[in-house]
Order: structure tokens, then C-alpha cells, then sequence
């Protein structure tokens, strides 16, 4: 057994006799505490041995510390790591870097946007290639064209000939961050859409 267990226990104990006697017994407690400082008023006396309490506790810590080597417990090993960080990794997560690129594109970032609507084009191009079995400069066309989907939000946002409709603007020109996000995820709808993923 671990001499900081022995110490803390020691001292938790009185601490909880102390306190037990205080709420039990008040009166008793402080004739007590007057017997053992002697003749002093029995509110000294109990605030004497409450400090006397904390005093060991402080005491207790310090020894515990100073000796308490030894082998760990099992405890003090779940303290120092957690289990939850077996699978824990210290590397970026994948796909972060889009994520950055979309928090900044629609903060307003135009070359966070042109990333951002690159790298969709490159999905909806191989997801249209895959789903409509065409070749890649197929789908690649079809995406600039803006008729690899029927989303035209999506499909404008991808091809530089087609235009997002006058609402859209609006809601471009009212609520900017709103819009780009919206835009944004119209379009990562329309390519799950085409791969066959389901939400």
C-alpha cells in the first residue's frame, strides 16, 4: 500500500470524525477542542481545530508527494492517459484542409472559394463519369456545361458559363455567408446524389 493512500486516509478519517462530532454534538465537540488547547472560548477552540484539520491535510498532501513513490495504480495511470487516447492521433485529420477552405471561402475568401469549387468540379466530374459511365473529358465537359446535374445552384456554381439565378444573387448580395454556404452544399448534395450516396 502507497504511504500517500495511508497518509490521505489517515487524514480523511479525522477530518470526517472532526466534522462529525461538530454537527453532532457542537457543544461537546468545543468542550473537547477547550480540554485539549485549554482554557480558551469555545469558538477559538473549534476554529483552532479546523485549522488543525486543514493543517494535515496540507501536510498530507506534501508527504504524499515527497514519498508516495512507487509503482503506479491503475488509477493513476488512467489519470495520467486516457483510454480514449489509444485512439487518438496527433496527425491533421483527413479532409481538414477542405474544411479550412470551406470555413473561409464562405467567410469570403475568393481564393478559399476557387479551391473549394475546384475540388468539388473534380468530384462531380468523376462521380458524373462513374454514373453516367461516360469518360472523364466527358464528364469534365458535362460539369463546365453545368448538365451533369439538374441542381442548377450546383451546376452554376461549378461551370464558369452558367449564372445562379436572380434570387440566388439576391440572397448573395443580403446574407453573403449564408448563400456561399448554401451553394456549397447544393453542390455536395448533387455529387452524393450522383454517386449513389444516400442522406
Amino acid at each position: 500500500m502507497r504511504l500517500r493512500t495511508v497518509v490521505f486516509g489517515t487524514v480523511g478519517l479525522l477530518a470526517t470524525a472532526v466534522a462529525a462530532a461538530l454537527i453532532v454534538a457542537p457543544t461537546a465537540a468545543g468542550e473537547s477542542l477547550v480540554a485539549v488547547f485549554g482554557s480558551v472560548a469555545p469558538t477559538t477552540a473549534l476554529l483552532a481545530g479546523s485549522l488543525t484539520v486543514g493543517l494535515c491535510a496540507v501536510l498530507a498532501g506534501w508527504l504524499g508527494g515527497l514519498f508516495g513513490g512507487g509503482s503506479a495504480t491503475a488509477f493513476d495511470v488512467a489519470i495520467d492517459t486516457p483510454p480514449e487516447d489509444v485512439t487518438a492521433t496527433g496527425s491533421r485529420l483527413f479532409a481538414a484542409d477542405i474544411d479550412a477552405a470551406i470555413d473561409d471561402a464562405v467567410a469570403g475568401d475568393d481564393e478559399a472559394m476557387d479551391t473549394v469549387t475546384e475540388r468539388l468540379a473534380a468530384a462531380a466530374t468523376t462521380a458524373y463519369a462513374v454514373g453516367s459511365s461516360v469518360s472523364q473529358a466527358s464528364a469534365h465537359q458535362a460539369v463546365r456545361a453545368g448538365t451533369w446535374t439538374d441542381d442548377a445552384v450546383a451546376a452554376a456554381l461549378l461551370s464558369p458559363t452558367e449564372s445562379q439565378s436572380l434570387l440566388a444573387r439576391l440572397r448573395l448580395w443580403l446574407d453573403p455567408e449564408s448563400e456561399r454556404r448554401r451553394r456549397i452544399r447544393r453542390t455536395v448534395d448533387a455529387i452524393e446524389r450522383m454517386s449513389g450516396g444516400e442522406r
